[in-house]
């Protein structure tokens, strides 16, 4: 009954007790009292403290963690900067798909990316983010309700407003950067715009629908912006004449050189000969 004690708590007083050996030696009894003890560290957000595998999770606890916090503060406090950003980093990889395209068909024989050409896209696109940032705000401010009436009320301010003034923007500020004249920006956006427009209504109110209906505030730009990756390849396509030719353009071109042709005298042989 003395040992249970010893055992599991030690003694101060050194006590010693014969045992009897194999060999008739003495064992000093305290030795039986002696116990390591082992500090256990207590588990910490749900993994081990040890090599291997526990080194594995722990990185990948604050890989999360950090990916987490990235998160919330690109669709919370730097919501802006994500909207606008985001609109030239995605205009950015419609158009390089679009140059991909160009190359591969042997539409282009220059380099294989414009970088000039991807740095006004990005301009264009990050001009277009605050405009889309402060309007979808708006409009879920004073229509919160995700009934049908609202979301069909919110595709019409899109489509009537939104859109148009997204596509002069897109024109103006890739004319400008190119050193165009407001004349030929002027001519070029007549010329283009209808079929814009109406590749815009094809488009767009369904995928509105899905954004208006399931998505949050917060990630409406991001979900445009996605969508607009992939619209952008038709826009560069009929911006930078992928080959194409629309009609508007030569009737355009064609009425704005006949009115820089001066006419001809009434006294001049051209004259006389068309009498």
């Amino acid at each position: 009954m003395f040992s249970i004690p010893c055992l599991r708590f030690g003694l101060r007083h050194p006590l010693t007790r014969k045992i009897p050996g194999s060999l008739g030696s003495q064992r000093d009894f305290t030795v039986l009292c002696r116990v390591k003890t082992h500090e256990v560290v207590p588990p910490k957000y749900g993994f081990r403290l040890a090599h291997g595998k526990g080194e594995t999770e722990a990185l990948s606890f604050l890989l999360l963690r950090w990916t987490k916090l990235a998160w919330s503060n690109m669709f919370g406090k730097y919501l802006i900067v994500t909207n606008v950003v985001g609109s030239g980093l995605l205009m950015v990889v419609g158009d390089a798909i679009a140059q991909e395209y160009e190359y591969r068909r042997g539409l282009r024989h220059q380099d294989r990316f414009d970088t000039d050409r991807m740095y006004r896209m990005f301009v264009a696109g990050a001009l277009q983010g605050p405009l889309h940032h402060f309007v979808y705000n708006w409009m879920d401010r004073i229509m919160p309700a995700r009934t049908l009436q609202n979301i069909l009320k919110k595709i019409l301010i899109d489509q009537l407003f939104m859109s148009p003034a997204c596509i002069f923007i897109f024109f103006y500020s890739i004319c400008y950067l190119e050193r165009q004249t407001l004349e030929a920006t002027n001519k070029e956006l007549i010329s283009k715009f209808p079929y814009v427009y109406l590749l815009d209504w094809m488009t767009w109110p369904a995928a509105q629908y899905l954004n208006f209906r399931y998505l949050d505030t917060k990630y409406r730009v991001t979900f445009v912006n996605v969508c607009t990756a992939v619209y952008n390849v038709l826009m560069s396509y009929m911006k930078h004449d992928f080959g194409i030719h629309l009609p508007l353009e030569g009737e355009v071109v064609e009425s704005s050189e006949v009115s820089h042709v001066a006419p001809n005298p009434p006294n001049s042989p051209e004259a006389q000969k068309s009498a």
